[in-house]
């Protein structure tokens, strides 16, 4: 069959003719973001797919004799048969910021699709099969660095091209950063190219803001000057704190079949979405995958030199991140003490040092009986709330962990779908891009002591020189603390709320949230210690405003 015969068949057409031709390796000869069912009467035979991308989820449930599934959760507790209880297990989980299990939802007996598996019903019984296998990639060797940029070059464009669809009615969320940067000018010169302009959003902020360390809070500046290289981009500003958080947080719950992950990021999203739709636009690219694809930051290459006993490579790594990555060699150090450390030890000496990393109690409002009761304290203590201890050394592993923290992704793609008829895509999370990424070597991530230096060099003559050179990452929701002090006489009354809920009450912490309350510093304490606080608070928040939704109570 030709590529024009092709181009006439419908997408579900297609995945069944290449099931017949490939039975179930079928996955393997299809690009793109999908979720999959097919049904083969004869053996009674029920498969469920989805791309290793997830953005467009599937989720089941198995009674005596049958399976139900669907796109959304809720079209499964839609069915009386399914009963709505939560399961909290994965509440607690999610509260200890751990990674979830790729098969468990929030709802007792509800199952997703873990991205990249085959779930096969037959004979009343639910076998998983994985097809997606990064893990076996092979390094890819090529004779130069240039070869290494046309590859990721070429194949980024793709993943792009193919996500514009066939109509001007596209846009990008476009930040200061290199990923929603690269991706809108990818899609620029395409449009471009067919006549056709492409709508470009950015969220900033309205109030003054200061700046982090090594982060910048306006990304207005770096996005225009984006904008401004491409003249068939209509570039427009959104403002940071469009509704009020409770507003919004409200919003989204009406989507989403779980609590929302970072409400101060949901005001932003909420405002780029709603000015969209007003201009009637149906794609949104976004670039959420980047970190651990086209723009990873190479940060596993000392690790791996150190643990590898390369010991001359690692001094010359420490060198060139000490000359030209601006690392001092104190904090080089640490990076040594973090790979031949024990997690455990790593973290008492950083506090010894007057460096300490954040504790779950800095970074949620879980109640702390809750956490000792689900036995999670040694998980959490290994993992330290960083995915680099998952496999220090090995970027594909740490990398594939990102990857696969999808649930959310896709949750909130439906919901976006549901509430403002846009759909999401992320050309950075195509799985030929995802496997090109995983197969390069680390140093072309981290070159000459620069950070994310391939996506720099791909990038080359179609960034303005204010993003290629920028080595701060931006931050997100910068005016965070204006959008928290709004909303501040409202939080009250939704702390009572909490405490008329039974598993709310076990689960979280509501007297050490209202002391955060009460405590609240105003506008006056503009530090990131500040931020990791309330922003647990408001994620504790939605937490429990999803628990109360499903219990039956009136958010």
């Amino acid at each position: 069959m030709g590529c024009g015969e092709l181009s006439r068949l419908s997408n579900a057409e297609i995945a069944l003719i290449c099931h017949e031709k490939w039975d179930d390796d079928f996955c393997n000869h299809i690009v793109g973001d999908y979720a999959c069912a097919i049904w083969n009467a004869t053996p009674r035979r029920l498969i469920l797919t989805v791309d290793p991308g997830a953005l467009r989820p599937l989720s089941y449930w198995q009674g005596p004799g049958e399976i139900l599934f669907a796109s959304e959760q809720r079209g499964l507790l839609a069915d009386p048969r399914v009963p709505k209880a939560l399961d909290d297990d994965q509440v607690a989980t999610w509260l200890c910021l751990l990674p979830r299990d790729l098969q468990r939802t929030f709802y007792r007996g509800i199952c997703r699709v873990p991205p990249g598996h085959l779930v096969i019903w037959q004979d009343d019984k639910i076998r998983l099969e994985r097809w997606w296998r990064p893990e076996r990639l092979r390094d890819l060797k090529l004779n130069s660095d240039r070869d290494y940029e046309e590859a990721v070059r070429e194949t980024l464009r793709e993943a792009v091209r193919c996500r514009l669809g066939h109509h001007d009615k596209t846009a990008t969320q476009l930040s200061g950063g290199l990923d929603s940067s690269s991706m809108t000018a990818m899609a620029a010169q395409i449009y471009g190219q067919q006549g056709h302009r492409l709508f470009a959003f950015t969220a900033a902020p309205t109030k003054p803001i200061t700046d982090e360390r090594h982060r910048f809070g306006d990304e207005w500046q770096h996005a225009a000057a984006l904008a401004a290289m491409y003249p068939n981009i209509d570039h427009i500003r959104v403002a940071n704190d469009d509704r009020p958080l409770l507003e919004v947080m409200a919003r989204w719950e009406a989507g989403l079949d779980g609590p929302v992950l970072n409400p101060f990021n949901a005001v932003w999203t909420n405002a780029i979405d709603r000015e969209a739709r007003a201009r009637g636009i149906n794609v949104m690219l976004i670039g959420q995958m980047g970190n651990a694809t086209f723009s990873y930051d190479g940060g596993e290459l000392l690790a791996a030199q150190l643990l590898g006993c390369r010991l001359l490579s690692a001094a010359r790594t420490m060198r060139d991140l000490h000359r030209f990555g601006g690392r001092s060699f104190l904090g080089l150090l640490g990076d040594v003490g973090d790979v031949i450390l024990p997690t455990v030890a790593r973290r008492l000496l950083r506090r010894a040092v007057g460096i300490p990393e954040p504790d779950l109690f800095d970074l949620s409002a879980i109640n702390p009986d809750f956490v000792r009761t689900k036995g999670l304290k040694p998980y959490i203590g290994r993992l330290s709330f960083n995915m680099r201890n998952l496999g220090r050394g090995n970027s594909r592993i740490v990398r594939l962990a990102m990857f696969n923290r999808t649930e959310q992704r896709g949750q909130w793609a439906c919901a976006t779908r549901r509430l403002y008829g846009i759909d999401l895509r992320d050309p950075t999370s195509d799985r030929r891009l995802v496997e090109l990424c995983l197969s390069i070597p680390d140093n072309q991530f981290l070159r000459s002591g620069v950070a994310r230096s391939l996506a720099r060099r791909v990038m080359a003559g179609l960034l303005p020189d204010g993003i290629l050179n920028e080595r701060r990452r931006g931050l997100q929701s910068a005016d965070w603390r204006h959008v928290f002090d709004a909303a501040v006489s409202g939080f009250a009354d939704e702390l009572d709320r909490l405490g008329t809920s039974p598993l709310s009450r076990r689960c979280l912490d509501v007297a050490r949230m209202r002391d955060l309350l009460e405590r609240w510093p105003g506008l006056s304490r503009p530090d990131a210690t500040c931020r990791h606080t309330y922003t647990a608070f408001s994620r504790g928040l939605a937490t429990g405003r999803f628990i109360r939704r499903i219990e039956g109570g009136n958010c």
